[in-house]
């Protein structure tokens, strides 16, 4: 979810919810590892609650899936494996991330897609 949306859901909660005390709560909750930022190209940035598999297994990541006609973002808890076949020659891979675009499946249903 954006700053914004996540105010508006707690506003319902906490109608005295302002978004400077989103941002707060934000930076808190990212620095005890409880939620993640997840960033989209030309898209405001949005967090998600931290994976359990990452407490679990400290390299777990995931990747998401962002719909075109929503702007939604899904998790996709997988991975494709290394990357290091596509690393130019001398350059060493330190890690990837990975978002495929195209219509979720409420926005493929609908008559508008």
């Amino acid at each position: 979810m954006t700053p914004p949306e996540i105010l508006e859901a707690a506003s319902a909660a906490v109608p005295t919810l302002n978004l400077s005390t989103v941002y707060r709560l934000i930076a808190s909750l990212q620095e005890d590892a409880l939620i993640s930022k997840v960033t989209v190209a030309e898209q405001p940035a949005r967090y998600e609650k931290a994976c359990a598999l990452a407490a679990k297994d400290h390299d777990h990541h995931h990747h998401h899936f962002h719909c075109t006609s929503c702007n939604r973002v899904y998790a996709l808890h997988g991975c494709p494996g290394s990357m290091d076949k596509l690393v130019p020659r001398g350059f060493k891979l330190e890690s990837h991330d990975l978002t495929l675009h195209g219509l979720c499946a409420d926005c493929r249903r609908s008559p508008r897609a």
